[in-house]
């Protein structure tokens, strides 16, 4: 972190884990997705899988005078499989740059009391671990901006 960066005040648990949870949904209802359900931080071995990761939680940008705050929810979408060739693992980064820019076009439904402003790519899809077995996890990471009205 260079000094000009701040760690950013955490959000409350109840607040992460309703965005959690609206993020996820929202997730397992984008077209095209490799797998048939996005799951939360558990990948399989030897299965192709796809997960949420959440390493920091919601975490509050502003504060507002008059009440709510400006938050961000960073997250990394993964996709684990075992390539069987270069195209394979060349599909996989591709299909997760889709699903970024999908995510980017669109935004979830957070529920009543927060809404979402936006949702951008910090970082594009690459390979993030490659295991004994031949699973190989790529992700891609994203960050939702919201407010809490």
């Amino acid at each position: 972190m260079n000094s000009k960066e701040k760690t950013l005040p955490l959000a409350s648990g109840e607040e992460n884990s309703r965005i959690t949870r609206q993020v996820l949904a929202w997730l397992n209802r984008f077209p095209g997705l490799p797998v048939p359900l996005v799951d939360f931080e558990m990948l399989v071995p030897d299965q192709a899988g796809m997960a949420i990761t959440v390493p920091q939680g919601a975490a509050i940008r502003k504060r507002y005078i008059l009440g709510g705050h400006q938050g961000e929810f960073s997250f990394a979408l993964v996709y684990r499989l075992k390539p069987e060739s270069p195209d394979a693992r060349l599909e996989a980064v591709e299909r997760l740059d889709k699903l970024g820019d999908h995510a980017a076009a669109s935004r979830p439904d957070i529920g009543p009391e927060a809404r979402a402003l936006g949702t951008e790519v910090t970082a594009r899809a690459t390979l993030a671990a490659r295991y004994e077995n031949g699973d190989e996890d790529y992700q891609i990471l994203l960050k939702l901006l919201y407010e809490v009205i």
